[in-house]
């Protein structure tokens, strides 16, 4: 069986008679125009199946497909999840060497290591690491 890849306003032809465009309406929804002579058939394969038609082999069917994107989601939830935890790891370490630089006692740094701290709290809060603060 062939497998195409088409975009939207590309087209195909099976043999010399038959030619078929595919266009993206929107989302997931797509527009099939067939040109092909009056005296073959053809039908939308629910209405083929609905009357007691077989499904062609080979083709996939709408579960393999909304499998097929679970797993995909899933794969892209794990990722953002690591994403996340590096990002809460790396504000962690660096808080950790604000304590540990502020803690060293130089004179006349206070400040700065405040507007340090803010700026951490707002990177948390922009990654959504932390509560907004009011």
């Amino acid at each position: 069986m062939l497998s195409l890849q088409l975009k939207s306003g590309d087209y195909f032809t099976i043999g010399e008679d038959i030619a078929v465009q595919v266009f993206q309406q929107h989302g997931s929804t797509f527009q099939v125009k067939v040109k092909a002579p009056r005296e073959i058939p053809i039908a939308r394969g629910e209405v083929l199946e609905r009357d007691g038609g077989q499904r062609p082999e080979g083709l996939r069917d709408r579960k393999t497909q909304q499998r097929s994107r679970q797993i995909h989601n899933a794969r892209q939830l794990e990722v953002l999840s690591k994403r996340k935890d590096a990002q809460t790891a790396a504000v962690q370490k660096l808080r950790a060497a604000l304590d540990r630089a502020a803690g060293l006692g130089q004179p006349g740094l206070e400040a700065e290591f405040s507007l340090l701290r803010e700026q951490v709290r707002l990177v948390e809060e922009t990654l959504g690491l932390a509560e907004p603060q009011s």
